[in-house]
Order: structure tokens, then C-alpha cells, then sequence
């Protein structure tokens, strides 16, 4: 009875996995004062991914549907 085993190297490759989704980087809340102007800076948002390295990350950002329709309120991205 001959032992019947073998062994055999095995590479594995490990794709990368979004293990971190991205987040805004601090939570804001923000407010409006009745009087500001149109067209005025209200809020600058920041993201962050801790999957990515911080020179490559890019993000966009716009409204929802449901706000995209009301005029009050842009986002330049």
C-alpha cells in the first residue's frame, strides 16, 4: 500500500474588494440664513474612500431626483 499523496504549490490572487465604501469625510449640518444671496457658497462637502490612496480619489456629487427639480438649491461639483 503506497502512501497516495502529492503536493502542489497554489498561487492565489486576491481581487481587490470594496471593504470601505466611501464617506463624507465629517458630518456636517448646515444652515441657511434668510438673507443669503443667490448663488452664494452655502456648504463645501468632502468624501473619502480608505480603499483608495488619498492622491487618487475622485467623487462627484449631485442632488437627488426628488431635489434635482426645485430651484432653490444647486450643486457644483
Amino acid at each position: 500500500n503506497p502512501l497516495l499523496t502529492s503536493k502542489v504549490n497554489v498561487i492565489i490572487n486576491v481581487l481587490d474588494v470594496n471593504e470601505f465604501p466611501p464617506e463624507i469625510s465629517v458630518p456636517y449640518e448646515t444652515s441657511v440664513c434668510e438673507n443669503a444671496k443667490p448663488g452664494q457658497v452655502i456648504q463645501t462637502v468632502t468624501a473619502a474612500d480608505k480603499d483608495l490612496s488619498p492622491a487618487g480619489q475622485r467623487f462627484s456629487f449631485r442632488l437627488s431626483p426628488e431635489a434635482s427639480n426645485k430651484p432653490n438649491f444647486t450643486v457644483h461639483d
